[in-house]
């Protein structure tokens, strides 16, 4: 069995969520949509903190600071036609900009690597009614708990 780590940014933006849709050419979950992830490079001595910046830059082209990590999620998955165990540290990200800009009323520049993939803004409050599989809302709902929002509150207004 395959295994694998992950880590995932979920970027907060003026109350919106960042996630990101997935090329049709992508062997795993093509034109799936998500928050920012992918696997950290362990045989390299990569962090799951580096890897995670990484990846975001890699899927959005935006920069980021960890706020801090939010939970870790455990799933099953099909790689290559194989079993899969998968483990994924999931970090609240707060997008790096020029902030006086940001703060009003500037816009993210997002760039994906494909053109056939997107990135969406998503409010806050509808991300539940965006059709989100379990793991992705999941991962989100680890850091919409009481103890993260007010975190969050620093840099999203």
């Amino acid at each position: 069995m395959a295994k694998f780590e992950l880590a995932a940014a979920i970027v907060v933006h003026k109350d919106r969520v960042l996630i990101v849709r997935r090329s049709e050419k992508e062997s795993f979950l093509p034109n799936h949509w998500g928050i920012p992830c992918g696997k950290i490079n362990v045989t390299q001595g990569e962090s799951a903190e580096d890897a995670v910046l990484r990846e975001l830059r890699e899927e959005t082209g935006l920069k980021g600071k960890i706020v801090r990590q939010v939970g870790r999620s455990r799933f099953s998955s099909i790689w290559q036609g194989e079993s899969a165990e998968n483990i994924q540290q999931n970090y609240l990200v707060r997008p790096k900009g020029n902030w006086l800009k940001l703060r009003f009323g500037g816009r993210l520049k997002i760039v994906t690597p494909q053109p056939d993939q997107q990135a969406e803004w998503v409010p806050v409050g509808q991300i539940d009614s965006f059709g989100l599989d379990d793991h992705n809302l999941g991962a989100i709902n680890q850091w919409r708990t009481p103890e993260n929002i007010p975190l969050t509150r620093q840099f999203a207004q």
